[in-house]
């Protein structure tokens, strides 16, 4: 049978360090090893110039594309060019999927589209870092252009036209995936459409090498410490686990966080640090590699991760995985996936006291920790990119030529 189907995935990341654990490169990777013929298109990174020109990345032939608005010509001819059997779309923010959906009526590709956290969308919700408080009553996601011409007697042409290019390539995708079941519910509310459920994964064969971080880069790290990991974002719930941390102080425990975060201002979070009592507990690195975060994570007493929202949360199956206790949120998400007392601790977004009692509870009981992580590795293995690429070939299947894949 002939393995070679033609398969484009679009992403505005997923081909540099620290990104390239992602779903999409990962997916990217698994049906190039399968046999087919992947070409990744992403943006030009114009801070690095590494990446800034077309390469080869880890065996993928990476195109690194120049967008304006969601205009982005070398893209688009370039898929014409290509003449894939398939386009995949990921993220709903991104201005690389406008140009690829418009080739696709060119090249005659089917397409699929991820929709990755659909309640980032500003379109949808008020404020990004606190979505479920602040889900708009008049959602109106323009998806044709009929729906754009007429949107453009407000007088808002920018804000129309970003609308437009986010929510158009979604909406006649000829699949839609969503990657828990709560985004299904939204994607039939928002989209009217209904949609394939592949959970996100982990790379099975990834590199566990492990390097700690340099002291003289980083700063010291404590012997004992609880691993966060997040961008300081409320969604993330950095700041329930600051004040955890200050509800154990007054209880007379202490305890350390070394706080992980890809960006070097980290103000706000020291800020309330100072402002708890609870800064010279908060260890900040940012920017680690991938062999110094498999350290930190391998050296760790467990991994909080008390989020508000998340669209997968990769932090807590990489926890999983890595064989740590995981103390994170009842949001839907997570409870979908994990169980209190099972693989992990639940607490109720934002409850500080929740947190650290389960904290707390983490250091009294020995026997609950270790059933924590032995049943936390069970579930990380279902969640393999090995399972979530057979998913995607599955709905490939029923787009392309069955003398394109491979089974």
């Amino acid at each position: 049978m002939n393995n070679d189907c033609k398969i484009a995935i679009i992403t505005p990341f997923g081909a540099e360090p620290r990104l390239d654990h992602f779903a999409e490169f990962l997916l990217a990777k698994k049906l190039r090893a399968l046999g087919h013929n992947i070409q990744f298109y992403t943006y030009r990174l114009r801070s690095n110039p590494q990446y800034r020109k077309n390469q080869l990345y880890q065996g993928i032939k990476v195109f690194r594309c120049r967008q304006r608005l969601g205009i982005a010509p070398g893209l688009f001819f370039s898929i014409i060019r290509f003449r894939p059997h398939v386009v995949i779309f990921f993220h709903p923010k991104s201005f690389l999927s406008f140009s690829a959906f418009l080739a696709t009526k060119f090249s005659g590709a089917k397409t699929i589209s991820e929709i990755v956290s659909i309640l980032h969308d500003p379109f949808i919700v008020k404020d990004t870092d606190d979505p479920y408080n602040s889900i708009r009553s008049d959602v109106r996601l323009l998806t044709n252009w009929k729906q754009l011409v007429k949107s453009l007697s407000s007088g808002k042409f920018l804000l129309s036209w970003k609308n437009f290019i986010y929510h158009m390539p979604i909406a006649r995708a000829d699949i839609i995936v969503a990657i828990y079941k709560e985004e299904q519910y939204y994607i039939q509310k928002f989209y009217g459409r209904n949609s394939v459920l592949i959970h996100w994964a982990l790379p099975e064969d990834s590199n566990r090498e492990q390097s700690k971080p340099d002291e003289n880069i980083y700063g010291k790290i404590p012997e004992k410490y609880l691993l966060f990991i997040a961008q300081i974002k409320k969604r993330k719930g950095w700041d329930t686990a600051l004040e955890a941390l200050a509800v154990l102080k007054n209880q007379g425990m202490k305890k350390n966080i070394v706080f992980v975060c890809p960006t070097h201002d980290v103000s706000a979070a020291e800020n309330y640090a100072k402002k708890l009592g609870v800064r010279e507990q908060i260890f900040f690195l940012s920017g680690v590699n991938n062999e110094e975060k498999n350290w930190l994570y391998a050296n760790s007493q467990g991994v909080l991760a008390p989020s508000r929202y998340e669209g997968f949360g990769l932090p807590v199956f990489e926890a999983l995985r890595a064989g740590k206790p995981v103390l994170t949120t009842t949001i839907p998400v997570y409870q979908e996936i994990l169980k209190h007392e099972v693989d992990s601790l639940l607490s109720m977004p934002g409850n500080a006291e929740e947190l650290a009692k389960n904290i707390k509870t983490l250091d009294d009981d020995s026997s609950l920790a270790a059933k924590l992580v032995a049943n936390g590795l069970r579930t990380a293995s279902k969640y393999t990119d090995t399972i979530m690429t057979e998913k995607f070939l599955t709905q490939i299947n029923k787009l392309a030529d069955t003398a394109c894949i491979t089974r």
